[in-house]
């Protein structure tokens, strides 16, 4: 592991915490547990002595009271001091010191292993507790002594010594199990905070390489998330914003598919009406027209193209304003029966002469539409110019105008040649054209349904179409009555 990585800066710092916790945690446990053991000791040292207290009765001899303490050191392995009340040593048995070996006067410093303040106090009827290296005994000894509270007792108080080192080592196993523990409880912890370190890095490192794979181009990375914290919320964060960037850098490439595909179309739609124009005109240079009649052939077919380079370019210019958002609509109420009537005149001619018919069929409680007169006008007029030029002699044409909640339902249908299945989701593409044979001599320039589809959702309506080859075609037109986008409203 690098000492740089997260996971070993986190594995030191843990260790480094949990080594500090459990060295104190043991020193206060060592320290508390000595005092508890050494005052248990104390407790039972101070019962025995009022016991032993209790168990000398005055007696005349001598040799029974240092029978009974000898009995009793030899138990605890020990020292039994018994005084008078005048602090005169009546018994004195342990460590190998007997009673006629020790002066006669417990206060004496060279004899005895009180010293006048500790036979005062007992003599006081305070008991005394110490601990600590004793020069009479020449050893470190617990002494605990104890007054006799009995009036009728001619004893003074009773005094216990015992020796510190077995206590010592009994109290050294107890501290041996607990350093153990600490050692193996701190090896323990650090193997389980490196594990956890791993495992709390992990959703990090994996975030690090899903970034290092964002920066090469590689969106497609996801990170796992196993958790609701703050990792899993930055891991989601990531997540999303990899999507999000996966799903703009496939808008970007499929809108730069579609600019090439644009110029390509545009350019070849451009280039066939040049060349007709460059054709004719080459002709009429070289003057190899026979009469006037060819050469006015001539001069309206270089019109006709030249139109057709007009409207092409407008119409490009049209549906670029409306994607950008910059269409200058003149927005308004708008009376449908007034512009079916417009329609039905502008094509008379058309119609009569394709051999077709064309029916309106409108509701007389249609309400005012709200929009761009002149733009429904243009949606209307290319639909129905479509519609009369896909329609064999003998058919029809109905367009029908009905009213529906706050909406408008405009239906127009023919009875024409139908569009392919394959191609009906295609007929909004720019420059789509599924019958390449009539794209030229019908006059279209293949973005008439892509403006007429912007210009239905500039206005808040919805378009769409039903089609079957041999039976015709049906555009259906939502379109708002009042000052609001629709949503919800199936077409």
């Amino acid at each position: 592991m690098k000492l740089s990585s997260i996971v070993t800066k986190l594995w030191i710092w843990i260790s480094v915490l949990t080594l500090i916790v459990i060295g104190v945690a043991g020193i206060v446990h060592t320290s508390i547990m000595d005092k508890m053991y050494y005052g248990l000791q104390t407790r039972q040292l101070t019962a025995l002595a009022i016991k032993v207290a209790s168990l000398d009765r005055p007696e005349n001899d001598s040799q029974a009271v240092n029978l009974k303490a000898k009995l009793v050191s030899d138990l605890i392995e020990g020292n039994i001091m018994v005084i008078d009340k005048k602090g005169i040593v009546q018994s004195f048995e342990g460590f190998g010191v007997r009673t006629e070996d020790l002066a006669s006067f417990a206060t004496d410093p060279t004899h005895s292993p009180l010293t006048e303040d500790d036979v005062t106090e007992l003599l006081h009827g305070e008991r005394v507790i110490h601990k600590g290296d004793n020069p009479f005994f020449n050893t470190e000894v617990l002494t605990v002594g104890v007054p006799v509270t009995d009036p009728q007792s001619p004893l003074g108080a009773v005094i216990i010594h015992v020796p510190l080192k077995p206590l010592a080592g009994q109290l050294s196993v107890f501290k041996t199990i607990t350093v153990y523990s600490t050692v193996g409880g701190f090896f323990l912890a650090i193997t389980l905070s490196l594990l956890f370190s791993k495992r709390v890095s992990k959703p990090l490192r994996d975030m690090s390489l899903v970034a290092l794979e964002m920066a090469n181009g590689d969106f497609s990375r996801q990170i796992t998330i196993n958790s609701n914290d703050e990792v899993g919320v930055l891991a989601d964060s990531l997540n999303t914003l990899s999507s999000q960037l996966q799903d703009k850098l496939a808008q970007l490439e499929r809108l730069d598919q579609t600019r090439r595909e644009f110029v390509s179309n545009l350019s070849h739609e451009m280039k066939t009406p040049l060349s007709i124009i460059q054709g004719f005109t080459e002709v009429l240079q070289d003057d190899l027209a026979v009469d006037e009649n060819e050469k006015t052939v001539y001069f309206n077919n270089i019109f006709e193209e030249i139109a057709r380079l007009k409207r092409l370019i407008t119409d490009v210019l049209d549906l670029k304003k409306m994607e950008q958002g910059y269409e200058d609509f003149k927005m308004g109420y708008v009376d449908l029966k007034f512009l079916a009537s417009f329609v039905q005149g502008n094509f008379s001619t058309l119609v009569e002469e394709k051999g077709v018919k064309l029916r309106f069929q409108i509701s007389r409680k249609t309400p005012y539409v709200w929009g761009d007169e002149d733009r429904i006008k243009q949606v209307f007029i290319n639909l129905v110019d479509n519609a009369v030029r896909h329609t064999p002699r003998g058919g029809e044409i109905v367009i029908t105008i009905a009213h529906k909640a706050d909406y408008v339902r405009i239906e127009i249908k023919d009875s024409g040649v139908g569009i392919a299945a394959e191609d009906v989701p295609m007929i909004w593409e720019r420059f789509y054209k599924g019958d390449k044979s009539r794209s030229r001599t019908q006059g279209g320039t293949g973005l008439g349904l892509a403006i007429v589809k912007k210009i239905i959702e500039t206005h808040g309506g919805h378009i769409s179409v039903r089609s079957k080859l041999g039976e015709g075609t049906i555009f259906t037109i939502i379109l708002p009555t009042e000052k609001k986008l629709l949503k919800g409203v199936s077409v």
